[in-house]
């Protein structure tokens, strides 16, 4: 856990390359159970107004996250959401990382349509600046200097995020 939290913090902030710390976490993990840390991800906090928000415009929203398909589609899943992931291979019970995600390599899929990208960590600052519109969220940690650099907006407020995105 501690050895987790520090990596996911260090790459966060873009002190460690995501795909180097992403496999390092995935091999910490990869002996857990998928359904343990299915269950962990599905009792983590989420900020309830923008779930909800989510959810009121479902069709036009996606989740674009460089986790594991195996760990996070559960609550995908459970909310009705759709997602982009990384992808994993299970052998003997070990979880292993079979395709990181390139977030930017998502906005293909939306060619033609307007995009807003929101992130808050150093992996998502190619797709925020090549997005139409990007929100640098500082609602639960502070965003590395990379991603507010090309963010159109920060925000720091989880109602001031979904005002914001009701602009478009």
């Amino acid at each position: 856990s501690e050895q987790i939290g520090a990596l996911t913090s260090a790459t966060m902030a873009g002190e460690v390359p995501f795909d180097a710390s992403f496999t390092r976490r995935v091999e910490l993990l990869g002996g857990v159970p998928v359904q343990r840390v299915a269950e962990i991800v599905e009792a983590a906090p989420v900020m309830t107004r923008l779930l909800a928000w989510i959810g009121e415009r479902r069709d036009h929203c996606w989740v674009v996250t460089g986790n594991l398909d195996c760990w996070v589609q559960p609550w995908l899943d459970r909310h009705g959401l759709r997602g982009f992931t990384s992808t994993a291979h299970i052998d003997r019970g070990r979880v292993h990382v079979g395709r990181i995600l390139r977030k930017e390599s998502v906005l293909r899929h939306f060619s033609g349509m307007r995009t807003v990208m929101i992130g808050d960590g150093a992996n998502d600052a190619q797709i925020i600046s090549q997005a139409d519109v990007g929100i640098a969220c500082a609602i639960l940690h502070p965003v590395p200097p990379v991603v507010i650099e090309v963010a159109d907006y920060v925000v720091m407020d989880e109602e001031v995020l979904c005002r914001t995105l009701s602009l478009w």
